[in-house]
């Protein structure tokens, strides 16, 4: 036990004082293991005052044992028993003491591990550096304990912990580059190798301090790198280099010896007990393990040529501390200490005691720790005593003394002159050379030489000894060729960005089996751009987008007039009879134009067919362009203010204001009848469910069962004007009276407004477009392709008329619409003058109150990239046959909004989506003509397609009439693509036809349905929407 008081500028005789005080204090009963006696040299005195035969350049310590005769030679002003400077510093009172020691001087080099905060790996040896010291890499702190001929250099380095703070703090300083941990460690560990090669040059003996219980494996690596630097570098240039210099003494080797190295932990495994036994046989085992690895790994030889390090044969060279607590808590021991000097177990205390036990917070604070101890515990502190790092290192200086050292440690015995003693200054010279040779000189590695070998070692030490890194390039390397081996070997001859991806994807797989490491990101690069310049030299597709999404396949460095994507896909004419394969088109006008009149001309239907035409642009010019158009395009009015209107027509807009209001109740009158006064249909009902009109015959003049209907009809209306339940449900179609041809032809055509002919619309008509511009080509079809017998309700679409159908999916719905014929009141009498001369019957169906039931068959066809056709029953469900039918099973249809794309129910792999291209509709035989107004919403709302006529289409009585929808929807700039897939969640979010688009008009028969620019605008424009 020891107890430290710190005095600043005493005397002698007051350290005189103060020991004799508490010789008293320890000299009691409690204290019967330290024989009652303590002796100066037990208790430190730290000294603060100048001493005027010691340089301020050095500090002096002292430790728990102290030379008695020393202390007499040095009374109270040098209490210490060692002497500390920084290399090169050196006291000249310390190196004559030094002189003294002739040629009988040890080095020994203490390196490696370290947590406090000045780097101490001394303390084990009970020495520590002055409280200002300050660390530094690279700096060497010597001790020497007087009377001993050892020299201790304490190398500070990058394994020391608080060195490895301030290189870390260094790196995090320069903020803009990142911190790059190999880089750094790598950096660390080439520091350390230099310091450990002056130290192995420089030192008899080495003591590698590991804070840990442990042998860090990674140390046998720092060994291996130490001998690789010390043959491929320093022996090519040293022994040159030292021969001009005091060093020359150093022989051929270019070092003192074959150093040897010793092991010091500073902790021992806690799960151990702390006994002689344990603690010896734990060294021999981590003895054994240390010199099985530098063996195996030809660190250490049985020659000292060849041998980096040396380790003795028959002597212990692995130290565990396993008794005293090094680097304790000072906070701690200061208590553990007050306690121990406040303690009397004797009631009589003197004067000077009770002064020192009154700072006690309460009576017997202070307790005995331990019993006295048997003999038994006296041996155990013996051993403790006597196992210390001190006498461990002095038995191996002793065998350099002695001259056995190399004998002790290598089979072979060295040539003379192997192992060398020197003098302190012939010691120092060598050690300045080294230091300038293996450190300053490091600093600048563009440092001025002739020695060209010397200068390769300045410029790539820390490269060369990156082991890792030259791994790590290697493996990329090999990594490198197999990824470019494998893209080259599967590449075709031209291909797409997309392929080039996948094919990029298996090279990186393939490098990815080799290269590894740090620089695999960068070798990922260069074969990235290796694999895109392959596939730029000439393998490059053009990749223009197809209007489907899809990219050309043509090369890109060779002219082509036609793009081409190498998709097929399967789409049916304009009358649906034939289904043949089509490119994926690149433009507007192959995908709803081009295409179709190709196909049309090996349809045996399509040739046949009549076809209703739509407004198209015709030049008068030979320069004519598409119309440019702005980001904010005005919203044009819709209305038919162009078309020219006879007097008659002034109050038609009136009327069909009014009957757009009556509409909403007529259609909610319509679905009330539907659900309440219709059965069920079935499929067993074929008489119910062919074409004719409800109420009439074949003929609508000859047949009598009308007759009787329509007398029914008129007794069941009221004279007053009131409607029953039935009439609620009813649309009223008002008679007009039928102008003349030659008026009509008077007045104009409704579409006779000005139109440009020198600009035409780039995309589709819709809703915003200008009336003036007409697209170059129609996108749409209207087509009638027979009369309405050719569909029977029972066995529905045949193969043979409609191909492609799915099964169970080729029947139309059928539509029953009420209809009340009323003749309008100021045209009442000049009707009844006209209807004097006709036959009877065509009184009874033109007479008031006329009431007809219509039958109108609708389809709503989609179709998928493969051909495949169905029809839908409602937004969200596929036809699957008759039992599907019902009675509003059309409505369902034509009064939401369809979805213009809906997943194919086809068995595939990849799920197809299916797009609305086609209407069908079969028109009754009735004195009505049905009007089809399609609007298609896509873009989400921003655009709304039309068939781009200013006056609906008329449909002909008892006929097939085909709406082709657009295969591609564009606007006025933009092209609007079709969704990937589909949402469940959000069915109508690529696009949707708008309900409402049936209407209903009296049959003129003036009007020619072939030539609608000739209608007049009174008669076309008169319907009533379904």
């Amino acid at each position: 036990m020891k107890a430290q008081v710190h005095c600043q500028n005493v005397e002698e005789e007051d350290l005189v004082c103060a020991v004799n005080k508490y010789k008293r204090i320890w000299n009691t009963e409690a204290h019967a293991p330290y024989n009652g006696k303590i002796s100066e040299a037990s208790i430190s005195i730290s000294v603060s005052a100048e001493l005027p035969d010691i340089s301020s350049a050095y500090h002096v310590g002292s430790t728990r044992t102290a030379d008695a005769q020393f202390c007499k030679q040095f009374p109270a002003k040098i209490m210490k028993d060692y002497y500390t400077w920084t290399y090169p510093d050196i006291p000249e009172s310390v190196a004559q003491e030094l002189r003294l020691l002739k040629s009988s001087l040890v080095v020994v080099g203490i390196v490696g591990r370290s947590k406090c905060e000045q780097a101490n790996k001394m303390q084990a040896f009970g020495m520590e550096p002055p409280m200002e010291h300050t660390t530094k890499d690279g700096q060497v702190q010597c001790y020497y304990k007087p009377g001993t001929s050892s020299l201790l250099l304490h190398f500070e380095t990058t394994y020391d912990e608080a060195i490895l703070g301030q290189m870390i703090d260094v790196c995090m300083e320069d903020v803009d580059t990142p911190f790059d941990f190999d880089s750094f460690y790598e950096r660390m560990r080439c520091r350390f190798v230099r310091m450990m090669l002056l130290a192995l040059h420089a030192c008899h003996i080495v003591v590698y301090v590991e804070t840990g219980p442990t042998f860090d494996p990674t140390l046998v690596t720092v060994f291996q790198l130490l001998k690789f630097a010390r043959e491929q570098h320093l022996m090519q240039f040293l022994p040159q280099m030292l021969r001009e210099t005091p060093a020359a003494r150093m022989s051929e080797r270019a070092r003192l010896c074959a150093p040897r190295i010793l092991f010091l932990f500073e902790n021992f495994p806690r799960d151990e007990p702390k006994t002689r036994e344990c603690v010896s046989a734990h060294e021999f085992q981590t003895e054994d393990c240390i010199y099985e690895l530098l063996r195996h790994h030809n660190i250490v030889t049985n020659s000292s040529s060849t041998s980096l390090v040396a380790l003795p044969n028959n002597k212990q060279f692995v130290f565990f501390n396993a008794h005293e607590q090094l680097h304790e808590d000072k906070l701690l021991k200061a208590i553990e200490c007050l306690n121990q000097a406040m303690y009397k177990p004797d009631a009589k205390e003197e004067e000077e005691d009770l002064e020192i036990l009154e700072l006690a917070p309460f009576e017997g604070f202070v307790k005995p720790y331990k019993l006295p101890v048997d003999e038994k515990e006296l041996e155990k502190q013996q051993y403790k005593q006597d196992h210390t790092v001190w006498h461990f290192l002095q038995r191996h200086v002793q065998d350099a003394l002695l001259g056995c050292f190399d004998e002790g440690s290598f089979k072979q015995h060295p040539q003379q002159g192997q192992f060398q003693l020197l003098n302190i200054q012939e010691w120092h010279d060598c050690m300045a050379t080294l230091h300038k040779l293996l450190v300053e000189n490091a600093k600048d590695p563009n440092q001025e030489t002739s020695n060209e070998e010397y200068k390769l070692f300045l410029k790539s030490f820390d490269e060369s000894l990156n082991y890792e890194k030259k791994f790590w390039a290697h493996l990329c390397e090999l990594g490198l060729k197999k990824g470019i081996a494998a893209y080259k070997n599967a590449a075709p001859g031209n291909y797409g960005s997309s392929t080039h991806r996948q094919l990029l994807a298996e090279a990186t797989v393939a490098f990815e089996e080799e290269g590894r490491g740090p620089q695999a990101k960068a070798a990922l690069a260069k074969l990235a751009a290796i694999c895109q310049k392959h596939w730029q030299d000439g393998r490059q597709q053009c990749e223009l987008l197809s209007l489907r999404s899809h990219p050309c396949t043509l090369p890109k460095n060779l002219p082509h007039e036609k793009h081409n994507s190498g998709v097929i896909h399967i789409s049916s004419c304009n009358c649906g009879r034939t289904q043949g394969r089509r490119e994926d088109p690149f433009n507007l006008r192959q995908a709803n134009y081009e295409f179709y009149e190709h196909i049309a001309q090996m349809c045996n239907l399509c040739v046949k067919v009549k076809q209703y035409q739509l407004p198209v642009f015709e030049p008068s010019v030979s320069d004519y362009r598409a119309a440019a158009f702005e980001a904010a395009f005005p919203l044009l009015h819709t209305g038919k203010s162009g078309a020219p209107q006879d007097e008659d027509g002034e109050d038609e807009p009136e009327d069909e204001e009014v009957q757009e209001q009556k509409q909403p109740e007529e259609e909610k009158g319509q679905d009330t009848a539907s659900n309440c006064c219709s059965q069920p249909l079935s499929p067993t009902f074929g008489s119910d469910l062919n074409m004719s009109i409800a109420g009439f015959g074949a003929s609508l003049n000859e047949s009598q069962a009308s007759s009787e209907q329509l007398s029914n009809s008129e007794q069941n209306s009221t004279s007053s004007g009131t409607s029953s339940a039935d009439t609620e449900n009813e649309l009223v179609v008002e008679l007009q009276e039928h102008a003349k041809k030659e008026a009509r032809e008077e007045a104009g055509p409704v579409d006779a407004f000005s139109t440009s002919t020198t600009e035409y619309l780039p995309g589709l008509v819709h809703t915003v477009s200008n009336f003036g511009l007409l697209p170059l080509f129609p996108s749409w079809s209207l087509a009638c392709v027979g009369p309405s017998s050719i569909y029977s309700h029972n066995t529905g679409l045949q193969e043979h008329f409609q191909s492609g159908f799915l099964s169970g999916a080729n029947f139309l719905l059928p539509w029953d619409v009420q209809l009340r014929l009323v003749h309008a009141p100021k045209q009442h009498h000049t009707h009844h003058q006209q209807q004097q001369h006709p036959g009877k019957k065509q009184q009874r169906w033109k007479k008031q109150g006329d009431r007809l039931s219509l039958k109108i068959f609708v389809g709503m066809e989609y179709e998928c990239s493969r051909g495949h056709r169905f029809m839908m029953c409602a937004p969200d469900r596929v036809l699957r046959g008759g039992a599907d039918i019902e009675r509003d099973t059309c409505s369902k249809v034509v009064h939401n909004n369809m979805p213009l794309y809906y997943p194919c129910p086809c068995r595939s792999q990849t799920s197809y989506l299916a797009q609305l291209m086609r209407i069908h509709v079969v028109t009754p035989k009735a004195p009505v003509n049905i009007i089809v107004d399609p609007k298609v919403c896509v873009g989400k709302g921003k655009y709304t397609f039309t068939l781009g006529t200013i006056v609906p289409p008329r449909l002909s009585q008892s006929a097939y009439w085909i709406i082709r929808l657009p295969y591609v929807y564009q606007g006025d700039d933009v092209l609007i693509a079709p969704p990937e897939k589909l949402e469940p969640d959000d069915p109508l979010a690529g696009g949707y036809l708008l309900p409402g688009m049936f209407g209903v008009a009296e049959t003129d028969p003036t009007l020619d349905l072939n030539e609608p620019g000739r209608m007049g605008a009174s008669a076309a424009g008169n319907f009533t929407r379904i």
